[in-house]
């Protein structure tokens, strides 16, 4: 809540209690209900965070009564003015989240990823912390013995791969690896091949140019996104050569030890598992050790945290688990943030794994909406509108899941301009935006609420009233889905205001106060879209 709501019920709490009042200056949990019959807003006050234990008598709630033109008042002239809280001890937030494997093209599995993790960031952000976001690339492994056998047995060189290259090296990629499904000799080979590429024998100059064609691809679906990386980093960066000295640290405080059958080994809840094969070559999770080290040693960050599917949960168990036990501290801060898999993400051209063919026909089937909407102002019919309308829906569609959950795709759902979807809330933001603009009022410095004696005023100055405590517990929770219901309440809200609480034809100092309402609601709106990772739109 803002500083300015949170003192004046402060001071308010002092008519209630003759306890010290200093235990809610931390206030973690708040519920402001609005009365209609009593036309009085009731607050409900906890100081109790997780941490605390809840059978200390300190920690009971208070309820208490506060009227409702001082809430009204302190809640939008603090949304007005900008005011909110400094975050006088920010953390050190790493995240990992999106990366893809080079020579593949962005597949929808990196999708919840991508959009996940970047919400995320964006909330750390908006509380003020200072984020890192990672994209660690997959350059690295078998993959590319494979792929350099596929390219080698089909004759493609470098010039080759101008034209449609990505699609190009993902296709040699399946069909070599279908291949050495049944042909232990191409498996072979393909192990060789990677060998002498981690070894550093082997001529790498096909490799850096799979690097640049497909970093080029990927840079292309990020900007669609509206994501930035602040760090690129490599699994190769940890090849072999790299982490002799993390493997000599490890095996020196005996966490690994070698095997019989040469593999190096870590024992890790009961169970083996192997760090290093036994050629020396290094895997995922070895090179993930690494990575996680040398990141701390860099960064010394307060929190790490991996965005990576369900899937993964016993592989990042290892590498906290290996980690810990060479750095605590560490360890202690990582943490996988898990989420579901999507189910049923197709095209009308089929079952296509491309995300950037996920965005394109979500941006199709929106500029048919858009032609066929009497609604839609003929300037909003673009490109870049309906691409931001095909993300925002994809988008929205995503993080309105619980995020552990798997979900089944529906277009429908995801595209529908009614009930709840991302179009839904661009289509609020817009029309918000265009009522600020043509309505003729002017947006006043500070509210006057005896004009706002509507009862739908009072709901929806409730909901701007729980904005701040959503937030908190959608960053605590690292729940997007918190946020976005929000959203949908909010807006049932205002559609019934739109209705109810005219701005034009009303006098100039009760068409200013209404105004300054929905600027508001709007100034909400457009903040939450920007953490979803949604780029507002003003127009459609």
């Amino acid at each position: 809540m803002s500083a300015k709501l949170k003192s004046m019920l402060l001071e308010q709490l002092k008519n209630y209690t003759t306890r010290n009042v200093d235990i809610y200056k931390h206030l973690t949990n708040i519920n402001v209900s609005y009365k209609h019959s009593d036309n009085i807003y009731e607050v409900n006050l906890s100081p109790r965070s997780k941490e605390q234990d809840v059978s200390d008598p300190e920690d009971e709630s208070l309820m208490f009564q506060v009227d409702r033109n001082l809430v009204i008042k302190n809640v939008l002239d603090g949304i007005r003015h900008h005011e909110r809280q400094v975050n006088t001890t920010p953390k050190k937030i790493v995240i990992e989240f999106s990366s893809p494997n080079i020579a593949k093209p962005f597949h929808v599995g990196h999708l919840r990823s991508t959009i996940i993790g970047n919400f995320i960031a964006n909330i750390n952000t908006y509380f003020q912390n200072n984020v890192v976001k990672i994209n660690y690339l997959g350059d690295w492994g078998t993959q590319f013995g494979l792929l350099q056998y596929g390219l080698k047995a089909k004759n493609l060189t470098i010039n080759d791969l101008k034209d449609n290259s990505i699609k190009t090296l993902y296709n040699v990629y399946v069909e070599t690896n279908k291949l050495a499904a049944t042909d232990e000799t191409i498996q072979n080979e393909a192990k060789k091949n990677f060998s002498n590429i981690e070894q550093g024998t082997a001529d790498l100059e096909t490799w850096k140019h799979i690097r640049e064609i497909t970093v080029a691809e990927l840079e292309s679906v990020y900007h669609r996104l509206g994501i930035k990386f602040d760090q690129y980093e490599w699994e190769s960066d940890y090849n072999g050569k790299a982490i002799k000295d993390i493997i000599t640290l490890l095996e020196g405080n005996k966490i690994i030890y070698t095997h019989e059958t040469g593999k190096k080994i870590a024992r890790v809840n009961d169970r083996d598992v192997t760090v290093l094969k036994s050629d020396n070559a290094t895997l995922y999770l070895s090179r993930d050790i690494a990575a996680l080290i040398k990141r701390y040693e860099k960064y010394k960050f307060d929190r790490m945290l991996y965005i990576v599917d369900n899937a993964q949960t016993d592989h990042f168990n290892a590498v906290i688990n290996i980690v810990g036990r060479v750095n605590e501290v560490c360890a202690e801060a990582c943490e996988h943030v898990k989420f579901g898999r999507i189910k049923g993400m197709s095209t009308r051209k089929g079952n296509v794994i491309f995300l950037n063919d996920i965005l394109d026909e979500a941006k199709s089937k929106m500029h048919e909406k858009q032609q066929q909407s009497k609604n839609t102002r003929k300037s909003a019919i673009n490109k870049e509108t309906c691409d931001i309308l095909g993300t925002t829906a994809v988008i929205i569609n995503d993080l309105k899941q619980r995020r552990k959950k798997d979900y089944i795709f529906d277009w429908s759902r995801a595209l529908q301009t009614e009930g709840d979807s991302g179009i839904k809330l661009q289509y609020l933001h817009c029309r918000l935006w265009s009522l600020e603009k043509n309505s003729g009022a002017v947006l006043p410095d500070f509210c006057e609420p005896d004009l706002l004696d509507e009862e739908i005023i009072g709901d929806i100055v409730t909901e701007l009233a729980k904005f701040d405590n959503v937030l908190q517990r959608a960053y605590y929770e690292q729940e997007a889905c918190i946020l976005v219901n929000y959203l949908f309440k909010l807006s049932r809200y205002v559609n019934r205001m739109f209705n109810e609480v005219k701005v034009k034809g009303s006098s100039d100092d009760l068409a200013s106060q209404r105004l300054l309402v929905y600027y508001c609601v709007r100034r909400v709106v457009n903040t939450s879209l920007k953490i979803l990772g949604v780029k507002p739109l003003y127009e459609m």
